[in-house]
């Protein structure tokens, strides 16, 4: 008897349970999500759940869907700039900034992604959710991204990020401490 309910609890542990969740965008621009559903609100697939053990993927490296018949038809319902975030200071990255999306559907095999940059269109054409933008220096700065078809049509907007970039300097370096005499 023990035996059947050790196995019995074993088995139960490994089943995976899917999770509605939903999406929506409040009146100012901020993205939520819930597992609540309220007016408004777009139902989502999430991943499946993390696991310990076994190989962790590669951040860098995303699954592309397959190019829709009609690309039309598609649409995108979650652009989000993950990394940096809104307000976040960003210390010493030397002038280049990584930074880290999320999509929802998966990026299409002929979408790229760009950057706008304190208003500057920068077409990179990433086809990764995680783009390194070089020539960041410090101060305050704004970033979107933008999905764009292979036809170079806009398909959509994230909302936009404002963050700092904080590097030291040698004309204003970190305080010494200061020996006791």
């Amino acid at each position: 008897m023990l035996k059947c309910l050790i196995a019995l609890t074993s088995l139960l542990s490994t089943v995976t349970v899917a999770v509605p969740a939903w999406t929506w965008v409040d009146e100012q621009g901020r993205r939520h999500y819930s597992d609540v559903p309220i007016d408004g609100a777009t139902q989502i697939e999430l991943g499946e759940p993390s696991t310990f053990g076994g190989e962790t993927p590669n951040r860098a490296t995303i699954q592309l869907a397959p190019a829709q018949q009609d690309p039309a038809a598609f649409t995108y319902t979650i652009l989000d700039v993950i990394s940096p975030s809104s307000q976040e200071t960003v210390f010493n990255i030397e002038g280049i900034l990584t930074v880290e999306l999320a999509t929802s559907p998966p990026l299409q095999s002929d979408h790229r992604i760009d950057a706008i940059l304190d208003g500057e269109y920068l077409a990179i054409g990433s086809r990764s959710l995680t783009i390194p933008i070089p020539e960041v220096f410090r101060g305050e700065h704004t970033l979107r991204a933008v999905i764009v078809s292979a036809n170079g049509e806009e398909l959509m907007r994230s909302t936009p990020v404002t963050f700092f970039v904080r590097q030291n300097s040698i004309l204003t370096p970190r305080p010494q401490s200061v020996p006791p005499p």
